[in-house]
């Protein structure tokens, strides 16, 4: 294994007089890197060629990218660390949840600093009488899911990725599902954003009741793919589950049939 591929890579190791090794971090050469590790500290950033040819695709088949410095923010003031960190230095930054889109929204350019939201995984609020959750990003599509299967809601949107995606990716990539057929995809069940902007400003767009006045920047952020801002929290829209469920199969010999 090449040493910049372990996840030690960056610590030096020594052995002291009674035998027992302990070790102690180098302090990194680039700039950019340095400021990274102030905002998350060493665990959390790491720029070994196996993280940034890892994080340098997604489940598209758009040819791999080239990532930067990889960040995994648990928190919406360390994302703002972290854009305020890439635009000190004239980076860019791209927005990473589990890697799943075929779209290729999160194949990286240019060596940009890659903002990883899988750890911002909290389910923050549920509020059953107004059937709304405030979910942070990280939040897996399926484990949403999984937490309101005592209740008599749930959240609408479920990609075939469903077990793997995150919430934060349903947003970027406005995803859709089986269910969506009924019942609209995403940007139908996204009530309100907090976001993260490039100069690491943070908005909420949208209401969690109502409708926001003015222009729908909520509905141009959802579907975005990233290329607006970093959702950090967001406010999804619950649905009643429906009473009974059944399946039904009809048997047409012509197409015609079926449409009459």
């Amino acid at each position: 294994m090449n040493y910049a591929d372990r996840p030690d890579h960056g610590t030096t190791y020594h052995t002291g007089q009674t035998g027992v090794v302990w070790k102690r971090r180098r302090v990194p050469s680039d700039p950019l890197l340095r400021d990274l590790v102030e905002v998350l500290g060493p665990d959390r950033v790491t720029d070994g060629s196996a993280a940034r040819r890892l994080y340098s695709r997604d489940g598209s088949v758009i040819e791999g990218g080239r990532a930067g410095p990889v960040c995994f923010p648990e928190t919406t003031g360390e994302v703002v660390g972290c854009v305020q960190a890439a635009r000190v230095h004239g980076r860019a930054f791209v927005p990473r949840g589990a890697g799943t889109g075929l779209t290729g929204g999160s194949v990286p350019c240019d060596d940009p600093v890659m903002i990883v939201t899988t750890r911002m995984n909290q389910i923050l609020e549920v509020d059953h009488r107004r059937r709304v959750a405030w979910v942070e990003p990280g939040v897996v599509n399926l484990d949403l899911a999984r937490h309101l299967a005592e209740s008599d809601l749930h959240f609408a949107p479920d990609p075939s990725s469903q077990q793997a995606c995150t919430i934060g990716g349903n947003v970027a990539n406005n995803s859709g599902g089986p269910h969506c057929l009924a019942y609209g995809v995403t940007s139908a069940h996204v009530a309100a954003v907090e976001v993260v902007l490039s100069d690491g400003t943070v908005v909420v767009l949208g209401e969690e009741q109502g409708d926001s006045v003015g222009l729908d920047l909520r509905g141009a952020f959802v579907g975005g793919e990233g290329t607006l801002g970093v959702a950090t929290k967001i406010a999804v829209r619950l649905t009643q589950d429906p009473p009974k469920v059944a399946t039904l199969l009809l048997d047409f010999v012509e197409v015609a049939d079926a449409a009459t």
